[in-house]
This record gives C-alpha cells, structure tokens and sequence, in this order.
C-alpha cells in the first residue's frame, strides 16, 4: 500500500472513530438528562391530574365530557391512558392516545407522531399507577394511569435517540467528505514531495543534474537537505579524486620527458652513455613505477595516496640532474638556461616532489618564453631556508592571473592558445605544502616571470 493510501485510511479512522465517541457520550449525556425531564414531567402531570380530579369530583355537579376533554390535555409522554372512577367504583372518564389521536394530529406534529407510534404500541412495557382522590380526608374518586414502563421505552424518548442516531450518521457524512477532500489534496502534495524526493535521489545515483527541492513536511525536507548534503560531498570527493588522477598523469610527464630527452641526446650523440646517465634513467623509470602503483590504489577511496618520501639531497646535483634532461628541449627552441651558483647545499626533503616542482615551473617558462629568450635558476642557503629562484623574460603574468594561477584547471585568456590542462602549477604548489615549503610568484606583463621555491633545511615531517 502506498504512503498517500495509508495516509488517507489513517485520516478516515480517525475522523470516523472521533465522531462515533464523539456522538457516543454527547447521545448519553442527553439522553440522560432527557429521561430526567421526562421523569420530571410525568411527575408534573400526574401531581396536575389529581389536582384537577379532586377540584371536579368536590363539586355537585360536574361534566364528564368536560373531564375528559381537561384529562387529554394531560396524554403526553409517558402517558397513554387516563381513567377516572367515582367513590362507588364505577367508570367516570376514560381517555387514552388511541382515541385521542385524531385530535393529536390536528395540534401538531408532535402529537400526530405520537398517535401514530401507537401502531407499534406493546403492552408488555407499561405499566399502571393508581392514586386515590381524596376531599376532606374522604375518598371521592379514583384515578388509573397508564404510562409506557421507563423513560427510554416512551415515544418521545424513541424518537429522541433515533433522531441522535440520525444527526450522528449525517455528521459521520459530512465529516467522511471533508476528510476525504482534505486527505486527498494533502496526501497528494506529501506523495508529490515524495515521489520528488525519489527521483532526486535517483538522479544523484547516476550523476544526473538535480533540482534544490523544499517540502512543506519537515521530516521530508530533513531528507531532502540530507540528499543535497550528499550529493556536495560527492561532487567533492569526485572532483578530488579527478584532480588527484589528473595529478598523477601529470606526474607521470616529468621522468618520461626527461627519460626521452637524455635517450634522444645519447642516440643523437649529444650525450655519453655514462653510468651516470644509466642512473638518471633508473631513478626515472622508478618514478614511473611509484606513479603508477598510487594509480592503483586509487581503488581504495579512503586511501592515503600523498605519501611524502624524504631523504637527504644535494641540490646543486638535483638541479644540474633536472637541466640536463631539459636543455636539449630548450636548446631546440633557442632559449637559453642556465643555473647561477655552484654551491653544495644538503637538504632534507622529497627528491621526487622537489624535483617535479622544480620540473613544472620550468616546463611553464619554457612554454611562455619566445625564442632568444632566457630562464635562469639561483639557489642559495638564507638563514635556516633554503631559497630556490626560477626566473625567466617570458610573456609574464597579470595581477589578477597570479592569485589563480595555482587553482586547478585554471587557464588565462591570455594564454589560451598554448597546450596544457592548467595543472601544472596546482601541482607545484601542492608538492611544496606536502614538504613544508612555500611557492610565491611575481610578474609583470611583458616583462618575465619569477617563482620563489622556499623550503626548511633539515626539517623532516
């Protein structure tokens, strides 16, 4: 059974089971005080007959036709028969409902009911009562009269809890079609709300594009909030998870290039097969292999996959390491590149994270400095930091490029006719973090570019 089903049974149990105990104890405690007045009325009656009998019988003469036409006035519920006898015992007035209902019909519509009830008139549930008239302590007369045996067995009491009855059906009526009426339209909008809520959650299942929903029903907006929360975090993980993939293929350029660098220089003669150069390659194509096994891992969402490796280095050997596998590609371009300082600085950090960094910023001056131009690298010990300089004449950057720069994906207008997927600098600047170290840059349009690479001198994590 569907919610909006079980919502509208609900409603109508309810509302049906509210009017029954409703109309229960309201019919009770009516018809209670109702028999009380008939009690009372009776009473009255009877109380009014004898008063009326002993005031007739005192005197000498007296008109039965009279008394009998007096003592009809006096049929009302319970009563249904009045008969008067004198002292001797002998019949004076004799009325009751029956004779008297062709009368009743004309006074009324109470009265005309009254004799026509008397079609289903029993016996068995009257009963008499008897009183003697009585005139200065003498027994004038006698008076019999017959009433129904109980409040709720007279006429009016009958009609009384049927018409109760009646009103309680009508109201159960009217009550089931306002329910009705008002079931369906809100079990419709909560069906509505939630159906909704369903196809969002399918939609964020398969990846579709969602609508922000807002149900009047707190626990389905709860829901539907929930859902909204849900699916930010999956865009998150999913966007981190692209731009670490992302990453990673990047990561991947840097020991290839230099790889093919250094085998097309020893094919071309340029370069000496040394064990040296044999070295560079096998530091390389571990590299690679360290790539690709984090690759792997990517399997496992919750993974730690930014490992940090340190060891002790030379940073004039990486530096000298880096240029030698970049000079025969800037070389073909005409660029000059060249590294200033010769000093032996020891440095514990990431080689591999170091000198991807030191890799990617190079790889960019290449890309937006023209031909015949030049990009030089310092390196010097300040203090406790070692301090990395990387400075070209290239094309430079704007004010407002150089605070995205580092932001993935981002590509300048200015620069949208070069190859690359805007990662390059993400990725600098997060291997810097992952070392403790920090990555500024300065430019002017037209003018070069340089990148400050800062880091900690024999500080491990």
């Amino acid at each position: 059974m569907t919610i909006r089903k079980q919502w509208l049974t609900i409603l109508i149990l309810v509302a049906v089971f509210s009017v029954v105990v409703n109309s229960f104890v309201l019919s009770s405690l009516t018809d209670k005080y109702f028999k009380d007045y008939v009690e009372e009325n009776y009473d009255k009656h009877v109380d009014q007959i004898i008063e009326y009998i002993t005031e007739t019988l005192s005197r000498e003469y007296y008109s039965e036709n009279e008394m009998a036409i007096q003592l009809e006035t006096h049929l009302v519920d319970p009563i249904t028969r009045i008969k008067v006898y004198d002292a001797e015992g002998l019949p004076i007035a004799d009325v009751s409902s029956n004779s008297s209902m062709g009368k009743g019909m004309m006074n009324g519509k109470g009265r005309g009911m009254h004799g026509m009830m008397m079609g289903n008139y029993n016996p068995g549930l009257e009963e008499i009562d008897n009183a003697e008239i009585r005139y200065h302590n003498q027994v004038i007369g006698q008076v019999n009269i017959t009433k129904y045996s109980s409040a709720e067995n007279s006429i009016d009491a009958w009609l009384f809890q049927s018409s109760l009855i009646e009103n309680s059906i009508y109201s159960i009526g009217i009550v089931l079609i306002f329910v009705i009426i008002i079931g369906i339209l809100i079990s419709k909008k909560t069906s509505k709300d939630l159906i909704m809520t369903a196809d969002m959650a399918q939609n964020i299942d398969i990846g579709n594009k969602t609508i922000k929903l807002r149900s009047n029903v707190k626990e389905i907006r709860v829901i539907q909030q929930s859902l909204e929360s849900l699916q930010t975090r999956l865009k998150i993980k999913q966007k981190s998870r692209k731009a670490l993939i992302d990453e990673m293929i990047h990561q991947t350029r840097t020991p290839l290039t230099i790889m093919k660098t250094h085998l097309e220089g020893i094919e071309d003669g340029i370069i000496e097969l040394t064990p040296e150069e044999i070295k560079i390659c096998e530091n390389q194509i571990e590299n690679i292999t360290n790539i690709i096994t984090n690759m792997s891992s990517m399997i496992d969402a919750d993974k730690e996959l930014d490992i940090t490796k340190k060891e002790k280095i030379n940073i004039n050997h990486l530096i000298k390491e880096i240029v030698s596998g970049l000079k025969a590609q800037y070389e073909k371009k005409e660029i000059e590149l060249n590294i200033i300082g010769n000093e032996k600085i020891n440095l514990f950090t990431d080689p591999y994270k170091l000198s991807q960094t030191i890799y990617n910023i190079l790889t960019n001056a290449y890309k937006y400095t023209n031909p015949g131009g030049r990009v030089q690298i310092d390196y010097q010990l300040i203090e406790d930091e070692v301090v990395i300089s990387i400075e070209d004449n290239g094309i430079g950057i704007s004010k407002e490029d150089q605070r995205k720069i580092f932001e993935a994906y981002y590509r300048s207008d200015y620069v949208l006719n070069t190859d690359g997927e805007g990662i390059g600098l993400y990725v600098a600047m997060e291997n810097m973090k992952s070392i403790h170290g920090k990555l500024t840059v300065s430019s002017e349009l037209d003018k070069g570019s340089k990148f400050i690479l800062r880091l900690p001198k024999d500080k491990a994590n």
